[in-house]
């Protein structure tokens, strides 16, 4: 087995050492986060794994003023407010991360737009499918990149397998199937034990993402059933299941459970018209993963990817997706996990919750949307 511990990477980004060559030809990207709880420690980890040359932090929001002065003072950000709106007023910033759940979404995203800030949001973006639509044409009228960080497409097993599948041999994909089975029991107190969506807005919309990002055409149809684990209490579901039509007739399908007490298992395959590839870990975020791959005219491949205690794949992921983000703000170009294309992973979510409301009967992606938008746009 192949031992690869920096394999060739789908993002562009990451592929070509452009930002680290010219670094000194830019001063680092200004950054405001707002909200400072356990997501915005990752996301720190991962600047510094990954792009600590090109991404300074230098302000940090958070009502909450104990945790937020724990948090600023733990990572020396000098800028500390218990407000965004003045953070906004106050601070030079080229950019604002926003890390609050997503009902909070409104109260930053248009006044960070209004001065013309760029926006990196974590994942879902929006309560809706349709005020995602909405974000996207704000942001498009303000002039500014608006991203999502759907950090999950940098893990290196998943950087590995995009470029594998845009390799000559690989042909087209006709079929994705995506997994994953862990056991996750939600604390109460938290602000997600009171959402009625639940493991699909908190954690399957990345491997709807992953889905999306690797399927050539748009998403049409969704079928979906949930399930709620009744003993636990919380009103949103645990268990997802759906089905996507693709216009170009590839299928994917996707489960994702919470309430697989042992074996856990986190897999996603590709089957193309030239063969096949898959790859496997056995905890989401953490650990080793494997690849393999087998195309017609290729000799079989079977890659290892190491996790280590000082820089965890997980912390990779987060820092590639800021990575990305600086680079299209860079350039000019835009970032691969946009508004935009994070429409379509919003639309199938959005789609699956309207699917499983009605008992598995399929949703139009764009009814998700709403009416004003395509996601062929």
């Amino acid at each position: 087995m192949i031992n690869s511990d920096n394999p060739q990477t789908a993002d562009p980004a990451l592929r070509t050492p452009a930002l680290a060559e010219n670094a000194e030809r830019y001063a680092p990207l200004r950054v405001g986060l707002v909200g400072t709880g356990w997501v915005a420690h990752q996301h720190v980890a991962g600047y510094k794994s990954v792009s600590a040359s090109n991404v300074a932090v230098v302000a940090a929001c958070d009502p909450r003023e104990d945790v937020l002065e724990e948090f600023a003072s733990r990572y020396s950000i000098p800028g500390r407010y218990v407000s965004a709106t003045e953070m906004l007023e106050r601070e030079e910033l080229d950019a604002v991360v926003l890390l609050t759940p997503p009902a909070i979404r409104d109260e930053v995203i248009y006044p960070a737009l209004e001065r013309g800030k760029h926006l990196l949001i974590e994942k879902p973006f929006a309560v809706t499918g349709a005020k995602a639509a909405e974000y996207v044409t704000a942001a498009d009228a303000a002039g500014v990149q608006l991203a999502v960080s759907q950090n999950f497409r940098w893990f290196p097993e998943m950087q590995w397998l995009a470029s594998r599948l845009r390799s000559r041999d690989a042909g087209t994909p006709r079929y994705i199937d995506a997994r994953s089975f862990q056991n996750r029991p939600q604390q109460p107190g938290v602000w997600r034990a009171n959402e009625s969506k639940l493991e699909m807005a908190i954690f399957s919309i990345h491997l709807i993402d992953r889905i999306q990002w690797l399927a050539p055409g748009a998403p049409t149809f969704v079928r979906a059933v949930t399930r709620r684990n009744v003993s636990s209490g919380l009103p949103g579901e645990q268990f997802t299941s759906l089905s996507v039509e693709f216009d170009d007739d590839m299928v994917a399908d996707m489960v994702s459970s919470w309430m697989s007490i042992r074996l856990p298992l986190n897999d996603l395959r590709v089957d193309t018209d030239t063969g096949s590839a898959s790859v496997s870990r056995t905890h989401p975020m953490s650990g080793e993963a494997i690849g393999a791959a087998h195309f017609s005219g290729s000799e079989p491949e079977y890659l290892q990817f190491q996790d280590s205690e000082n820089d965890t794949h997980s912390s990779q992921s987060y820092g590639g997706s800021m990575h990305a983000f600086a680079h299209a703000l860079r350039t000019g170009q835009p970032a691969a996990h946009s508004g935009r294309n994070n429409l379509r992973t919003m639309g199938i979510m959005e789609a699956a919750y309207l699917s499983a409301d009605r008992g598995g009967a399929p949703v139009h992606v764009e009814e998700a949307l709403g009416p004003a938008w395509s996601v062929r746009n």
